[in-house]
Parts: structure tokens; sequence; C-alpha cells
């Protein structure tokens, strides 16, 4: 997999995972209000402008091996490890990074892989999108993020279900407001 920056690279487009944007980074910052999200590619300078933010901002490192801290939140003046523990990402494809960011469970995760170029319909390998996911697991912040980055709320899995009619049938009554 080619590690290197669109704009300064030499690997041809098609042996990137992700699209190569002014985008594409190794780590990104999301501000404390979870309004701001942006890209990096050295760990010390994601790692300033998160101290800089302060408390609540969080840094994401979306190429963390596995066991190794993927967000680290400000506290204290300190960046803490917030529990989400890597699955190597950027290592197999980036509808994957987005469903385990999911299934993580932590907004600003999912916030970086999609600011990244993982697709907001990206789906399983059972048919189950981004949004069922989400849906599933009761996760309004990030359904709402889904939403916004352009998934289909009529999308259907496997079984022909839709992310609200999953969020239904789970008693996950303020996400199924959200999907409508």
């Amino acid at each position: 997999m080619a590690t290197c920056r669109a704009l300064t690279c030499d690997t041809p487009a098609s042996d990137h995972l992700y699209p190569m944007t002014d985008e594409t980074h190794r780590y990104y910052v999301r501000s404390p209000d979870g309004r701001m999200i942006t890209g990096f590619d050295r760990p010390a300078a994601a790692r300033a402008v998160a101290l800089e933010y302060g408390d609540g901002a969080v840094m994401v490192d979306t190429a963390a091996q596995a066991y190794y801290p993927v967000a680290e939140e400000v506290v204290g003046g300190d960046l803490l490890h917030t529990g989400v523990a890597g699955w190597n990402a950027g290592r197999s494809d980036p509808a994957r990074d987005l469903i385990e960011a999911i299934r993580k469970g932590h907004p600003a995760v999912v916030h970086a892989f999609l600011k990244k170029g993982s697709d907001p319909n990206s789906r399983d390998a059972n048919g189950g999108a981004a949004l069922h996911w989400a849906a599933a697991r009761g996760h309004a912040e990030i359904t709402r993020l889904l939403l916004d980055a352009g998934a289909d709320p009529a999308a259907t899995d496997g079984d022909g279900s839709t992310p609200r009619q999953i969020a239904e049938n789970k008693g996950k009554a303020k996400v199924a407001a959200l999907l409508g």
C-alpha cells in the first residue's frame, strides 16, 4: 500500500486504497465541537493542533496498528487514549475501515474516515450499509455524520431492511427519528 501524499506521490493511483486527494492524510484532528476536522501527515503537527484546541479535541490515527490507540482525546491539557484500539486500518479497504470505525462507536474516528474518503454508503460483506451499522448500534451522532456525508437512508441490507427499520426493531428511537 502506498503511504504518500497525492501531490508528492510516485505510486500509481490504482495502488492506493483511498482516493488520493488533498484530504488524504494519516492523522486527523477533530475540534471539540465536532464541526471541524483537519488532516495532517505528521503526528507531531496533529498533536500540537489537538492540544491547542484544548479539552474535547480528538486526534485520530487512521492507520493505527492493531492494539494501538486510534483516538486520543485532550483532557486537562494531555492527550489520553479513548479506549478505541486499531484494527490495522488502512491495510484493507476504505469500506471495511468505515464500518469498523462505526462498530468502535467513536464519532471522531468515523468523521476522520469520512474526511479521508471512505464512501458513506460503504457496505459489509453481507450487504449491510454503514448506516445500518450506525442505526443498529443507536449511534445518533454517527448517523448524522453519515447522512450529512450523503449516506442513503433508504438503502436496504441483504434482508431488505432499511436503517430506520433496523433502528426501530432495536428500540433506537432517536436514531429512527433521524432517519425519518
